[in-house]
């Protein structure tokens, strides 16, 4: 008799959880949907495989998530060749690309990479095997008035062969994981959680992004989240905010 109340009491608390879940779901569902304005996410239990994704193939402006491929496009075309005094340099304006987004040092590895490898942004593309990413591209601005465009999915697979070591060597992964966990920014993706997050941010007029990593020890939520919005930054930033710790909870083994 009590073995048997046992496994009705373990099958209620089940029920419980799976609807609990369902709930959860359904919340960032109901959320996604009364976005005002445009909205794309892609998120990914890095362990499980478990995803969720709303308007994933959708093509945004990156802002300076666009900013993570020319990190890569540097350490991998630039870098090998560079004098020990240019890689001082391409290494500090990464650091500073991805800890304060500083658009100077952005704009000087541009330079130095239209200068010298001009087709090493289109060769990142090509060897993540990205469709739809364009970045500092004349034919982008031509068809959507912005230089540099992505996708959800496409800038959260860019992000995972970051933090999973997948693209560059284990030394200049850890230098990117490193500046990535240490910016200035935690307003979006970081702003309600409480253990280490790993992203890049981007902001434009309208525009609001950003993609990174959860990592609290046992599982590794991925977040890409793209907003379009003539409503105010502040809206923008606080759904990227609710929506990133829902996404958490509900993708995370409990």
């Amino acid at each position: 008799m009590a073995k048997k109340l046992g496994l009705i009491v373990l099958f209620l608390m089940l029920m419980t959880v799976n609807a609990l879940a369902a709930s959860l779901e359904r919340e960032i569902k109901a959320d996604l949907k009364s976005f005002n304005g445009q909205v794309g996410i892609y998120a990914k239990n890095l362990k499980t495989g478990k995803e969720i994704k709303f308007n994933e193939n959708t093509i945004f402006p990156t802002a300076s998530t666009s900013k993570l491929v020319v990190a890569l496009a540097t350490y991998q075309y630039l870098y090998p060749t560079a004098s020990t005094q240019q890689k001082y340099r391409y290494e500090n304006n990464i650091k500073y690309m991805m800890v304060v987004s500083d658009n100077a040092s952005f704009d000087e590895l541009l330079n130095e990479i239209d200068s010298s490898k001009p087709d090493a942004l289109n060769r990142v593309i090509k060897d993540l095997r990205l469709k739809k990413t364009q970045i500092h591209n004349k034919e982008a601005y031509k068809k959507y008035a912005y230089h540099s465009v992505t996708t959800p999915s496409e800038m959260g697979k860019v992000f995972e062969a970051i933090f999973l070591g997948k693209y560059l060597d284990r030394q200049k992964s850890n230098d990117l994981k490193y500046y990535l966990a240490n910016t200035i920014f935690s307003e979006e993706i970081p702003r309600y959680m409480l253990t280490p997050v790993y992203h890049k941010v981007g902001q434009l007029d309208e525009v609001l992004c950003d993609v990174g990593i959860v990592d609290d020890g046992k599982d590794q939520i991925l977040i890409s989240a793209y907003t379009r919005s003539n409503q105010s930054e502040a809206y923008s930033s606080d759904f990227i905010a609710n929506i990133s710790a829902k996404l958490y909870n509900e993708l995370r083994r409990k």
